[in-house]
């Protein structure tokens, strides 16, 4: 019994080292493709001629486009214009029951 336990143990402390040395493993293999990729960057740039303005102190400016939700209190939603849905039922010729929905936006008063 306590061969078996002991074993277990084992077992689990050499299975948490391999999990660490795959985990060191892909953060070097993280680190040299990034490193790879941004010199092909900056040898294209060269080769393109984009970077003849910018000195090595110079950073590139980016911008980034974020969608957010916006939650607004109930006297809040007077000021956004509404939207009308009318909803039609109907049945088609295979007896299926068809839903029709129609949006039109009602303009603020």
């Amino acid at each position: 019994m306590w061969t078996f336990i002991t074993q277990l143990l084992v077992t689990l402390v050499l299975l948490g080292f391999f999990l660490v040395s795959c985990q060191n493993v892909m953060h070097i293999v993280r680190g040299s493709l990034c490193f790879v990729l941004k010199h092909v960057h900056q040898e294209l740039d060269k080769e393109l001629g984009e970077s003849e303005g910018l000195s090595d102190d110079e950073e590139t400016i980016s911008t980034r486009v974020v969608r957010r939700r916006v939650l607004l209190k109930g006297n809040e939603l007077q000021d956004i214009p509404g939207e009308q849905v009318t909803e039609e039922h109907f049945t088609d010729e295979q007896g299926n029951v068809v839903t029709k929905k129609d949006h039109t936006s009602t303009p603020n008063p």
